[in-house]
Formats: structure tokens, C-alpha cells, sequence
């Protein structure tokens, strides 16, 4: 599985018409019915083997860029799922069926793939992706913030700090703030739907987060009762290296390691390696970590934080229980 970009969909990307220059209809339906294509939206396709190594986020990017394609020269704002795709923030177990557009308070019939989003833009919250016209992080990060589920809202407002502040080992945490108030400062206007959900979200984001796993865990977390965790824990490892530990558990003595698939799967993610020399490695890693430490190191999967009440039983596996906890949200 992979990502890919907008220029390479714009290039890849085919129309009817292209197709039949070469082919005719009986073998362009012979070809989607074989899976050697795949219909992206009508009167646009992909080839099948390249549609099947896309994650989902590319493959409604793959969505967007058609429906751009399809436009004739007008020049839309994609927004909500459709803007985070471009801008390559994450939709956790959240998969869009339309191409999602602004307009102003006219027009909003939507077409079978395209929904129209009644709502008020000013300049700065637009930004081009690509060539392509859409909500800029802030707005997208508050769209998403109050509209999505909030485990998958807060990977979404995460990924958003992130691509502002950097990786935690050269974190900006000025520029986290920053983007941070920028988001506060829109919740406090009241009416919008979902807005005490958008509230609670964004005081909880943290921009250290990497991948919308440690998200969804730490959501769980907070669920749970648990006190906020220290995220991306720096470890001192041999060599003057150092491991960053995804989520650390003061109380408990305890690091949970968030593992996707990505990381195994990825070749991006994997450096090169394949998903033994990764296994190796990442045991490598977690037995200098418990040596050094005296800490625990318990592996989260994405089975185990579906549900809170499916987590609370993980964490009791490992005798891992909120200490004075007010609420747990099951």
C-alpha cells in the first residue's frame, strides 16, 4: 500500500474519451469488470493494479483530482475530507463517498459524488494544493474537528499541529501554540454544529503525535480517565542515539508503542527494510529500551483500540488501570 501525489493522478488519471481512443465500449466494460480498470467517478478511471496499492486517503485524493479534472474551468474549493486529503492529513477509519466542496448559501443541490457545503470562507482560509483550490489546515483542522468521530478528529488535528511544528526531535512548539490558538479562537464562536466536541479536541491535540494510531490511542486514554500522557518520550539508546517512545504512562511505568501496519507494510515507513528486518529491529529497540529504563513496553494494535471497552481490557491485560479516575466513558 502506498500514497500518491496529485500530479501523479493527474498524469495517470484517464477520461472516457481518452479510452476510446484506443478501446471500445465493449472492451472498456470488459476491462472494469476484470479489474484491469477501476471506475474513480463516471467518465473517470484509473488502472486497476494502481488503483488496489492505494491507501485510502489516496484513493479519495484520486476522487478530488477526477472531480477537479471534471470541473471545465471553474475553480472549486474542496473542504472538509477532501481538503485533508490534499493536504495529506489522515482520515482514521473514515472513508469518504463524495468529493466535499464549499459554496456560498446558493447551489447546494449535490450530485451523487459531489456533496456542497453551505458556509463563509475569507481569503486565508483558502490555499492551493497542487493547483488545486482548498481549505488551508486551520479551517480543515475545524471543519474535521467538529464533523468527524473523535478518535478520527483528533488523528486529523494532530496531523495538522504536526505539519506546523515538525518532527519531535526538532519540534517548533511556538508554531504549535500558535496554530493551536488559531483553532480556540474559532471554537469559542458559538452554534456551529459539533462545536463542544471541536473544544475538547483541540485542547487535547498534540502535535508530537506520530500517526493517527497514537491518536485513537490517546483518545482511549482520555476516555478512560487517564491523566494526559507524555507523547514521543525521548530515550537515550547506544551509540548517542535516541529512541523516541510513542506514549509514556508515568504512573504506571509503562511505554505504549503504537504499531501499524504501516510500519511493517510501508516501504516508506520500513526504510528500505522488509517486515523481518523491521520486526528485528523494533525488538532490538524495545529490549535496549526496558534494560535502560525499568520501564514496561506494552504494543498497541488498531484491533485493540476499536472500541474503548475492547482497550480497557488490553490495558488490564497488562494490570494498567487509571489511578483515581472521575469517569470512564464506555
Amino acid at each position: 500500500m502506498r500514497h500518491c501525489s496529485i500530479d501523479e493522478l493527474r498524469q495517470i488519471l484517464l477520461s472516457r474519451k481518452d479510452l476510446e481512443r484506443g478501446a471500445s465500449g465493449r472492451a472498456i466494460e470488459r476491462a472494469l469488470s476484470t479489474g484491469e480498470l477501476h471506475r474513480v467517478r463516471r467518465g473517470w478511471y484509473l488502472p486497476g493494479v494502481f488503483w488496489r496499492e492505494l491507501w485510502p486517503e489516496s484513493r479519495h485524493k484520486a476522487l478530488v483530482v477526477a472531480t477537479w479534472m471534471a470541473a471545465r474551468g471553474s475553480d472549486p474549493v474542496f473542504s472538509h475530507e477532501s481538503a485533508a486529503a490534499l493536504l495529506g492529513l489522515p482520515l482514521h477509519r473514515w472513508v469518504p463517498r463524495s468529493a466535499h466542496v464549499m459554496l456560498g448559501s446558493v447551489d447546494r443541490h449535490s450530485a451523487r459524488d459531489v456533496f456542497r457545503h453551505e458556509g463563509e470562507l475569507t481569503e486565508g482560509d483558502i490555499v492551493r494544493v497542487g493547483g488545486i483550490r482548498c481549505t488551508g489546515l486551520v479551517r480543515t483542522a475545524y471543519d474535521l474537528g467538529r464533523m468527524l468521530p473523535p478518535a478520527s478528529a483528533l488523528a486529523v488535528v494532530d496531523a495538522a499541529l504536526a505539519q506546523v511544528a515538525g518532527v519531535p526531535w526538532d519540534f517548533d512548539a511556538a508554531a504549535e501554540d500558535s496554530m493551536r490558538k488559531q483553532l480556540e479562537d474559532r471554537a469559542r464562536r458559538p452554534g456551529a454544529r459539533g462545536i463542544r466536541q471541536a473544544r475538547e479536541l483541540f485542547t487535547l491535540a498534540e502535535g508530537r503525535a506520530q500517526g493517527p494510531l497514537e491518536s485513537v490511542t490517546r483518545y482511549r486514554l482520555h476516555q478512560l480517565g487517564f491523566p494526559r500522557p507524555r507523547v514521543q518520550v525521548p530515550v537515550p539508546g547506544p551509540n548517542s542515539t535516541t529512541y523516541w517512545m510513542d506514549i509514556g504512562l508515568d504512573e504506571h511505568r509503562i511505554f505504549l508503542e503504537c504499531d501499524g501496519i504501516g510500519k511493517y507494510l510501508d516501504p516508506e515507513l520500513a526504510g528500505g527494510m522488509d517486515p523481518g528486518q523491521v520486526v528485528l529491529e523494533e525488538k532490538r529497540r524495545e529490549d535496549w529500551v526496558r534494560g535502560s529504563t525499568g520501564w514496561g513496553v506494552a504494543r498497541v494494535g488498531s484491533d485493540a483500540v476499536s472500541t474503548v471497552g475492547g482497550f480497557a481490557a488490553f490495558l488490564g491485560a497488562f494490570a494498567i488501570t487509571p489511578h483515581g479516575a472521575r469517569r470512564i466513558w464506555l
